[in-house]
């Protein structure tokens, strides 16, 4: 209601100046001018307090659109020297969790047994050619298990994963000592 208010005092104000707002000289020698009656500002009311969050519920975070959100120059200095990889520390070397491989800290995983990928009928017919990435972990016994695909090719998925699940290896080490590594194989079809 008070911006109605304060519209209809202007408007009230024009029609006193000549009915227009535009004052000619005239007119404005004429006519008395009388100013408007300034509105009154009213303080805002104050913010409804919010609630506090439950025990063991997280307060929810607003969205930000990723690509207007740029991280202040503090941010990505902090984030530029934060590893991006496990520190290898006794914790982590002891934890029964597999580890992202880092190659400028552990020695690689290398294949020492286990059969090799066959072509399938299907892949055969289609001359199926190309590069598989695997991801599997690798362990310090030598097993390689939970294996995903990053890039299959056609008609070889299936036949990629079981192959690879039959591959023993040597552990990764770090400083000597084998650990679980999440190591990603590269797998060439044909072999050979």
């Amino acid at each position: 209601m008070k911006p109605r208010f304060a519209l209809f005092c202007l408007l009230a104000a024009v029609v006193s100046l000549g009915g227009t707002g535009c004052a000619t000289a005239s007119r404005a020698t004429t006519a008395p001018v009388t100013p408007a009656p300034e509105p009154i500002a009213e303080p805002a009311p104050a913010p409804e307090p919010r609630p506090a969050p439950e025990p063991g519920v997280k307060a929810g975070r607003p969205k930000v659109s990723k690509r207007t959100a740029r991280p202040a120059p503090e941010e990505k200095a902090a984030r530029a020297s934060e590893p991006r990889r496990p520190q290898m520390d006794g914790r982590s070397l002891e934890s029964g969790e597999p580890v992202a491989f880092n190659p400028s800290l552990m020695t690689r995983p290398q294949r020492v047994s286990g059969r090799e990928p066959r072509l399938t009928p299907e892949a055969q017919a289609e001359r199926v050619r190309g590069t598989a990435l695997v991801r599997c972990v690798a362990t310090r016994e030598g097993r390689v298990t939970n294996c995903r695909l990053l890039n299959g090719l056609p008609y070889m998925n299936q036949e990629l994963l079981e192959a690879l699940s039959t591959w023993r290896v040597t552990p990764a080490t770090v400083q000597g000592k084998p650990i679980d590594v999440d190591y990603t194989f590269v797998v060439r079809i044909p072999t050979g």
